[in-house]
């Protein structure tokens, strides 16, 4: 929480069930928790509500844009953080997800810590990048500005020269 506002979450699961009882714990832990119950569903609910703070993803969403197909979409037009949450344990499926986000995946059923932990994880890296963002623009900034104070001491230089040459003709 921020303020006393709640950390919003967009959890995609297509089985009502899992939802239901993952909306539940989140919310007995003070999140916010909006569900979309596909691909489709979930790259709306992100393109018509910019409060979303984190999103939990399942991989297989049935018939239809998968989980990574969905995080892809959504990571195009939006940055924040993406968590996978699946039951897939295979590498290929694994290592698939890795080219789309770096905040995590978990295994399902691997219980309420460790999916805690992990959307705690995810929220603190996601603050990390956007400090150094942050800290890149104030370094190029101070950067642009010491080209133009070269470039100014380079022109005073020369004009020192140019005045310093004239005295000499004289």
């Amino acid at each position: 929480m921020i303020d006393g506002t709640p950390k919003r979450i967009l959890l995609v699961e297509d089985e009502a069930l899992i939802a239901l009882s993952e909306q539940k714990m989140l919310e007995k832990h003070g999140f916010s928790v909006t569900t979309a119950a596909s691909g489709e569903k979930a790259v709306s609910a992100v393109l018509e509500d910019s409060g979303i703070d984190l999103i939990l993803m399942d991989i297989n969403l049935g018939k239809g844009m998968d989980g990574t197909e969905a995080a892809a979409r959504i990571l195009e037009k939006t940055d924040m953080p993406l968590i996978f949450l699946s039951s897939h344990t295979e590498r290929d499926v694994v290592e698939k997800t890795r080219g789309i986000t770096s905040y995590g995946y978990i295994v399902k059923n691997s219980g309420e810590t460790v999916i805690l932990a992990s959307i705690d994880m995810a929220f603190k890296l996601f603050e990390a990048k956007l400090r150094i963002q942050a800290q890149r623009m104030d370094i190029e900034a101070a950067y642009e500005e010491m080209q133009v104070a070269n470039e100014e001491l380079m022109q005073s230089q020369q004009e020192l020269l140019d005045r310093e040459r004239a005295l000499q003709q004289e």
